[in-house]
């Protein structure tokens, strides 16, 4: 089972939450009644969650859940009893308020049933991440009622894993345990990494070896992405060779299969081939399963153009970036009619015909409505989130478009953000620094809508509503401020913002005739832009200095007085290498690891010495 860490920005975001409230209506959730094998699901049922549909490149992501949606229903009419469909009904995402009626309905039934292990289950998998203390309890309490119901100790793995609970003996504990209980299931095995429990994985290996030898089922197929990594971590860099010879016969042996119908066949084949050193052959299966079974989200023709075309990067100058985005122009049309509902080709389209200088206002405007159209086909009856709403005030406030759109957008993006920073934050990574940087950034999308707020009542001259808006900002700036933490990088983006409040302060003050008062706030807006060290494009239109200096010349300034105050500063600023090293300045978690030579490292061997520590991750 995967769990999936919950983001700050959460439902209201990712627009995959699925409405399956009728989940409690379709079944009296007599959970007692079980197949023999607890550890894996009975042949029909492993065909029957295997046949639940993907998404097409056609559908949008709401057609997907409502078709979605319905395949569960069916399977739970049609397996009322069996625990691997309801774990997977149970398992899928759904919207806030759904979250809490389904939560609050497995708390009466527990009210009821109060002992029932695999009822004890499903209401902690979705406590877990929200009331993760009570998830624990409910785990515990599980176990504790049927010591040989394992599918507890898989959620626990997790939990000890994490920054709030981490306990890496208790980790591993559950997880031999589970391991123990069900050595016939795959999904164990996949679990391993999260233990890093050498001995173990030396121990497990070759049991998931000999479990896939005779099994040729998409699930067994995508095993073996896990027993190669588990067989490379525990071998030494000298056995590699062999390791690879191994993975080559096993790719061979999977091809032989000709399981053409599988995303999981050529998924296998590709890293297996990798993992051999061929290449050629890891390529033809990428290539094949593109054109078979794409995913919803794959377009190798984009991802292609991209490759082969480089973003020139925020720092280039302008004709540099024009030329760039008048190419992806030329691309998106035939993209966008291959994947009519990608909502970020739409935004990309807008955003092209902005920064390319290729279109007109009128075509413009049309782009942004289009692509805010498909955003809000995409999420359905929720609605889109405030991301989206804050993309369409963003673009139109580039080109002064539409101010009273711009208006609109913005104050519907912060109704949302409302809303979707009442959900709660996954709180088994709820650390003071996780804390600290969820509020920061979550600030800071809140000024983001309110900077487009503003910008459109200025544009409409409505100064005292702006000035409402600049009142909020000054608010949340304060907020935001106190969340800096001395990270170098959020003290940048907060003088950012900053520095956008002072200029817009500035145009307030314009618009009210105050002109002494409005050069103030422009000197204020040009030097915080300095102290973040945000670079104008060069070769663009820089519309606060030009403002700006403007103004210097109507209230008597020299070009000279403006030169010595502001252009020598800027030109230094322009020169400067853009690379810098931020202290990270926290301590560092505990961690043991073999290198490719066999050797264990950890902190206490580094103690002492100077260590370059690159950290990465795949998801």
């Amino acid at each position: 089972m995967a769990f999936v860490k919950r983001l700050p920005l959460r439902c209201g975001y990712v627009q995959w939450c699925l409405l399956l409230a009728v989940f409690v209506v379709l079944t009296p959730f007599s959970v007692r009644a079980q197949a023999a094998d607890v550890c894996v699901p009975s042949p029909a049922v492993r065909a029957a969650l295997e046949a639940l549909p993907t998404q097409t490149p056609a559908e949008t992501d709401w057609e997907y859940r409502q078709k979605y949606k319905a395949a569960l229903e069916s399977l739970v009419r049609q397996f009322p009893n069996d625990f691997f469909v309801l774990r997977r009904y149970g398992s899928s995402g759904r919207s806030e308020p759904e979250e809490v009626r389904i939560i609050d309905e497995f708390k009466a039934k527990l009210a009821r049933d109060p002992d029932n292990p695999r009822l004890l289950y499903l209401y902690a998998i979705r406590l877990l991440g929200r009331q993760s203390a009570e998830s624990i309890k409910q785990f515990t309490h599980a176990l504790e009622k049927d010591p040989k119901f394992p599918w507890p100790h898989l959620p626990l793995v997790t939990v000890y894993s994490t920054p709030v609970y981490r306990d890496k003996a208790k980790s591993v504990a559950h997880l031999k345990a589970f391991l123990d209980a069900c050595p016939n299931s795959l999904e164990g095995y996949s679990w391993l990494s999260r233990a890093d429990d050498m001995d173990l994985i030396r121990e497990s290996a070759p049991k998931l070896r000999r479990l896939l030898a005779d099994r040729s089922d998409p699930d067994a197929i995508s095993a073996y992405e896990t027993l190669w990594s588990l067989e490379f971590k525990v071998r030494p860099q000298s056995e590699y060779d062999a390791v690879r010879k191994q993975v080559a016969q096993d790719a061979e042996r999977i091809r032989a299969l000709k399981l053409e119908d599988k995303r999981a066949w050529y998924a296998t084949l590709e890293e297996g081939y990798k993992l051999a050193n061929d290449q050629k052959q890891s390529d033809w299966a990428k290539e094949q399963r593109q054109l078979r079974l794409p995913y919803y989200y794959e377009f190798p023709a984009m991802s292609k153009w991209y490759e082969e075309h480089k973003y020139p990067g925020a720092d280039a100058p302008a004709e540099k970036k024009r030329t760039y985005y008048s190419e992806l122009l030329k691309q998106l049309p035939a993209w966008l009619k291959e994947r009519p509902n990608y909502t970020s080709l739409w935004w990309s389209q807008a955003r092209a015909m902005i920064e390319s200088e290729d279109a007109p206002p009128a075509q413009i405007e049309a782009a942004i409505d289009q692509a805010f159209k498909v955003a809000q086909k995409n999420a359905g009856p929720l609605g889109p989130s405030s991301s989206q709403y804050f993309n369409a005030a963003d673009l139109l406030s580039k080109k002064h478009l539409q101010p009273a759109r711009v208006v609109e957008m913005a104050q519907k993006g912060l109704a949302k953000l409302d809303e979707e920073e009442k959900e709660p934050d996954y709180d088994l990574y709820a650390t003071k620094e996780n804390q600290e940087e969820s509020s920061f950034y979550r600030g800071y999308s809140r000024l983001n809508g309110l900077g487009h707020l503003a910008d459109g009542y200025l544009q409409l001259k409505q100064a005292e509503k702006a000035q409402l808006a600049l009142v909020q900002t000054d608010q949340r700036l304060a907020d935001m401020k106190s969340f800096i933490g001395g990270k170098k990088e959020r003290e940048k983006s907060y003088l950012v913002r900053l520095a956008a409040y002072w200029g817009r302060m500035g145009r307030l003050a314009q618009l009210q005739g105050r002109k002494l008062d409005a050069m103030a706030f422009l000197e204020n807006a040009l030097l915080t832009r300095l102290d973040a060290e945000q670079k104008p494009v060069p070769g663009a239109k820089d519309e606060l200095a030009e403002d700006a200096q403007r103004l210097w010349k109507d209230l008597g300034g020299t070009s000279q007085g403006w030169t010595m105050w502001y252009g020598r500063r800027a030109d230094a600023l322009a020169n400067l290498s853009t690379l810098t090293w931020e202290d990270a300045n926290e301590p560092l978690a505990a961690f043991e690891f073999t290198d490719l030579n066999g050797k264990t490292w950890n902190q206490e061997s580094l103690k002492g010495k100077i260590t370059f520590v690159n950290f990465w991750a795949v998801w």
